[in-house]
């Protein structure tokens, strides 16, 4: 029994002095693993320099285009519609005869009453037909005023003070896609619109050819302010720890550099503060890098090549 316990005792021995040996090599070979060099990673990038670009601010609004001035012509005795002398979209000259009408009273021989426009337009709705009844108070057609027409648009409160009358505006039409009409403000309203926070513009606008029509949707811009401002590919800006930054481009290092942005414009955004235009900066590949991370310049290749 004495040998059996001898034995046994020997084992744990051997099993415990394995044991230790196992994670003392192991602890050695941490140490071994911790004291190599760590690979060097370097980031291909691509570098820009800070430019200078006119940046202005829009003010947008939208509304439709409308007649400057619509009248409705009437008959002055009642009877019935003769003849139509013009048809929807002719042109009307002042004092030109625009229908003919019947007087129709029982026991009396009445010549055709001629029916003659007070004003120039273009005919914008037939309301009554030949045959129909006519009377003082019944109007036989309208006419719209073309030559100019005008927008009336409604303007966010908080930029009506940027707008003032006689003002010019760029119109945009969905009927004409591409093409940017000049317009200026006539009128501003005295009072908003208590529901959307608006206020209601008007604008003229020359309308040659006549073809800008009444009822068209309009966009209408608005320049609030011009400003010559230095600006960075967007891709350049980076966020850490909730501030704003680009990375300055070394020879082998980037450096994080901490920045004040401002206006976006397109692919590029506006730098208030901190940069002068003369740095090189990250352009491609600020994404993955930190504060002093090996890079690598990369050139572009030219387009076609």
């Amino acid at each position: 029994m004495k040998a059996g316990r001898i034995i046994l005792v020997v084992i744990l021995i051997a099993l415990v002095g394995l044991i230790g040996w196992r994670a003392w090599k192991a602890v050695q070979a941490k140490k071994i693993e911790a004291a190599r060099p760590a690979p060097v990673v370097i980031v291909p990038v691509e570098v820009t320099r800070p430019s200078r670009r006119e940046i202005r601010e829009i003010i947008r609004s939208s509304g439709g285009l409308q007649s400057v001035a619509e009248v409705s012509i009437f008959s002055k005795v009642g009877g019935k519609i003769a003849n139509n002398l013009v048809s929807l979209g002719s042109s009307v000259a002042a004092g030109q005869i625009v229908s003919v009408v019947n007087r129709d009273e029982i026991g009396y021989d009445y010549k055709p009453y001629e029916v003659r426009s007070d004003a120039k337009g273009v005919v914008a709705r037939v309301l009554l037909n030949p045959g129909a009844s006519v009377n003082p108070s019944s109007p036989i057609m309208n006419l719209v005023d073309v030559d100019t027409v005008k927008v009336v648009a409604a303007v966010d409160e908080k930029k009506i003070r940027f707008i003032g009358v006689g003002q010019a505006a760029s119109v945009r039409l969905e009927a004409y896609p591409g093409e940017v009409f000049s317009a200026r403000v006539s009128i501003i309203s005295p009072v908003g619109n208590p529901v959307n926070r608006t206020i209601d513009v008007e604008l003229v606008m020359p309308n040659p050819g006549h073809r800008l029509k009444p009822g068209m949707y309009a966009e209408v811009e608005w320049v609030q302010s011009r400003r010559n401002a230095l600006v960075v590919p967007l891709a350049s800006l980076v966020d850490r720890n909730g501030r704003k930054a680009v990375f300055l481009a070394g020879e082998a290092e980037a450096r994080l550099i901490p920045v004040e942005a401002g206006a976006i414009v397109g692919d590029m955004i506006e730098i208030l503060s901190g940069l002068t235009g003369e740095e090189r900066i990250v352009s491609i590949g600020a994404g993955q890098l930190n504060d002093k991370d090996k890079i690598k310049i990369v050139e572009r290749p030219a387009a076609g090549l």
